[in-house]
């Protein structure tokens, strides 16, 4: 049971074939891929969030394994949870990569969900038993307090669905970028390269419990690994194109990748 209510109404939906329903009679019909899409605006993420060839080239780089050492971190955490079976929610989750990692080492039940219809599309195509859906991060179609364990990688904090979502005892489990992270990429991109805050996500409902760091130095052995990763970055979006083309003289790469996790729970436990 993945406890996904109707984003209209907000009534339990229950899957009848190809399609999930509700009491009232809402109806979202399975794509091909197996996923569901639960978004209500016009633009039914088709045109909203990563671009199919965005969405492929963080596949692909993050298949190498590039970014093992978080996703070995992350089931650290929630092994050490002592969580039987958990319903875990990969928030933001892109195509999937992290949450089948996950799923492959931990017995769960994963459901995961991202604005951008190209990475849900392409996470559905795992197989692997998750449940998959097309959402807004500012209205998750879950049922409240119906989570163990939400984990939530460089995407925006909103904390009142988080809250909302999670159980009593639940856990958030999000990261950020630490200071040094992919620093030698900015040596080559800017003049002035500068190193991350660190700073957590503000929260108020819910209570930083625990702070990780991993840190790990990659080697990239191609031009497409380093513009896979660069395009993953937001430094992508801000960069001019004279900067850009800086990269274009490099052919391997050897980068250091950082991560600052931090746990969060429910204020009153």
């Amino acid at each position: 049971m993945t406890n996904i209510i109707c984003p209209v109404c907000g009534k339990a939906l229950e899957k009848d074939n190809r399609s999930y329903k509700c009491e009232n009679r809402h109806s979202f019909d399975e794509a091909k891929e197996g996923y569901v899409n639960l978004l209500v605006s016009s633009k039914a993420g088709s045109l909203i969030g990563d671009n199919k060839d965005m969405a492929k080239s963080r596949r692909d780089f993050l298949s190498k394994g590039y970014f093992s050492a978080l996703s070995d971190e992350i089931v650290k955490i929630i092994g050490e949870s002592r969580k039987l079976n958990p319903l875990i929610c990969d928030i933001c989750c892109g195509e999937g990569w992290y949450g089948d990692y996950i799923k492959s080492r931990f017995p769960c039940c994963m459901v995961g969900f991202d604005i951008s219809k190209e990475m849900i599309r392409l996470a559905a195509k795992r197989h692997n038993g998750s449940t998959y859906f097309v959402a807004n991060l500012s209205k998750i179609p879950l049922q409240s307090q119906s989570v163990d364990i939400a984990f939530h990688l460089f995407a925006p904090f909103h904390e009142k669905e988080f809250s909302r979502i999670i159980k009593k005892d639940g856990l958030i489990i999000t990261a950020v970028a630490g200071e040094d992270h992919l620093f030698e990429l900015k040596e080559i991109l800017y003049d002035t390269p500068y190193k991350n805050d660190e700073e957590p996500p503000k929260a108020e409902t819910l209570k930083l419990k625990e702070k990780r760091k991993v840190k790990k130095k990659i080697h990239l052995s191609g031009k497409e690994d380093i513009d896979a990763l660069f395009r993953m970055t937001p430094y992508y979006y801000h960069t001019s194109e004279k900067d850009k083309a800086k990269l274009e003289l490099y052919t391997e790469l050897d980068v250091t990748v950082e991560f600052v996790i931090y746990i969060y729970g429910k204020t009153d436990c």
